[in-house]
């Protein structure tokens, strides 16, 4: 059977017009997914925010209810009951769960379990969700809570006897909100890119890694080598060109 000239080139004009169609709706599907994929980032970074706003709202009416701050507060065991297997007092009813009495200084950090005591007794006093157990060790969930970002949680814990060091910029945030991975004694694993922070940073704060009520941990700490570009607060900048999980941020919550 014969083919004319006029046939082939139809043919193989058609094959080339299919290509260009598939090449187009591949161009705008991987456009799709890389906005897809951005708008999650977005999502996410703003749930870091709606976070912090939550805990900070449930610990100043903790403040406002009970004139102490979650775990610190001296007299917890008076509303619920003694946790006779961490701190038995013969002169107080034990309670289920229980809890311990904090040493009344201001600090959400001395002694180190007070940390784990707040997020049990902002349950206990129904300021936040959850089951707490009120000790360590840290584990998301179940004595922190859980962040809705892949394997982060937030702890409390206060940062004035920290400052300055190979961990910390030199900020005196005080009592503080940690947002990362869990660790020994405050999540301070890197659970976003520094890109990420940036961003929170700069819807909660100033943008920068060394200053304000958000900050970042030194890249001379080893978990976060890669979040921002130096050790020296006044140089410091969020390293975006690094696309990996690079930070945990410090968020301050200016009460004592």
């Amino acid at each position: 059977m014969h083919i004319s000239s006029v046939s082939l080139r139809q043919r193989a004009a058609f094959t080339l017009m299919e290509m260009a169609v598939v090449l187009a709706i591949i161009g705008l599907l991987v456009g799709a997914v890389v906005g897809g994929q951005e708008l999650i980032r977005q999502s996410e970074a703003q749930t870091v925010v709606s976070d912090y706003s939550k805990y900070i709202g449930a610990i100043t009416q903790f403040r406002q209810q009970y004139g102490s701050l979650p775990g610190d507060i001296l007299d917890a065991t008076n509303f619920w009951g003694d946790d006779n297997a961490n701190c038995a007092d013969a002169s107080v009813t034990n309670g289920t769960p229980g809890t311990c009495n904090g040493n009344g200084d201001g600090d959400i950090s001395n002694p180190a379990t007070e940390p784990y005591r707040a997020w049990q007794q902002l349950m206990l006093a129904k300021y936040i969700e959850g089951n707490y157990t009120g000790v360590s060790p840290m584990a998301a969930g179940t004595s922190v809570p859980r962040s809705r970002i892949q394997n982060a949680a937030w702890s409390l814990y206060n940062n004035t006897t920290l400052v300055g060091n190979a961990t910390w910029y030199a900020q005196d945030l005080g009592n503080l909100l940690a947002f990362g991975a869990t660790a020994a004694f405050v999540a301070t694993g890197p659970v976003i890119t520094s890109s990420d922070a940036w961003q929170i940073d700069k819807k909660m704060d100033d943008g920068n890694p060394a200053y304000g009520k958000v900050v970042a941990l030194k890249p001379t700490f080893a978990s976060t080598p890669d979040c921002a570009t130096t050790a020296v607060d006044a140089t410091a900048v969020y390293k975006t060109t690094y696309t990996g999980i690079a930070c945990s941020l410090m968020i301050s919550l200016g009460i004592k």
